[in-house]
């Protein structure tokens, strides 16, 4: 019996390990006591953060109008199967394409192949001295992911509790995305609240699995 109730306590911690992760310049980051942080290399990164990069990139290279920049994004985000949540949203590795093909004919497009789903992506805009908050559902034993990318660099952060109120992760940023990922023991909804510090609106992106 002693035994028996050893096995599941050993269990149900490895269950509840959670991680918050992001790059590590330009980013501070808290986690929760139990938590453990995870150092990522190139290699690991989630499909999660791959899209975020590749937004990041896209929005760079629609700025200064390089069409190898918004084709590579676009064949990024595509290659991922990333897609914008909801129909109202913009599809970035569509409308990518296009600008590139607009700036430069010779640009090839990515080649829709219609890939199995990848991350979903949604542009937001948070105010100073209020909060943008988003309930979001994670299934339990699969790891949850969630990147916070800002669309121009203004200082913004990102918190995550789960049903009961616990903090999952908290992440500031000001240009490179920040992200958070932990194993739900339960599937149950979370909440993302987003904020930031400056006096005008500012616009970024969710990303999440």
């Amino acid at each position: 019996m002693y035994r028996y109730s050893s096995i599941i306590a050993l269990a149900g911690s490895v269950s509840i390990l959670s991680a918050c992760t992001g790059v590590a310049s330009g980013a501070a980051e808290q986690t929760s006591p139990g938590q453990a942080v995870v150092a990522r290399s190139a290699a690991d990164d989630s499909a999660v953060m791959r899209t975020a990069d590749a937004i990041v990139a896209g929005q760079v290279g629609a700025k200064n109008s390089d069409a190898g920049a918004l084709r590579s994004a676009a064949q990024t985000l595509e290659s991922l199967g990333a897609r914008p949540d909801g129909d109202q949203e913009s599809n970035l590795s569509k409308s990518w394409s296009e600008q590139a093909s607009l700036i430069d004919p010779s640009t090839t497009p990515p080649v829709y192949r219609g890939r199995a789903l990848g991350p979903s992506y949604k542009k937001g805009i948070v105010s100073a001295g209020s909060r943008v908050s988003i309930d979001q559902i994670f299934l339990a034993g699969r790891k949850a992911s969630v990147a916070l990318v800002p669309a121009s660099p203004k200082p913004m952060s990102i918190e995550i509790s789960d049903g009961q109120g616990k903090n999952i992760c908290a992440r500031r940023t000001s240009s490179k995305p920040a992200n958070c990922e932990w194993l739900p023991l339960f599937t149950e909804r979370y909440k993302i609240n987003i904020r930031t510090s400056e006096s005008r609106p500012v616009t970024y992106y969710l990303v999440s699995n």
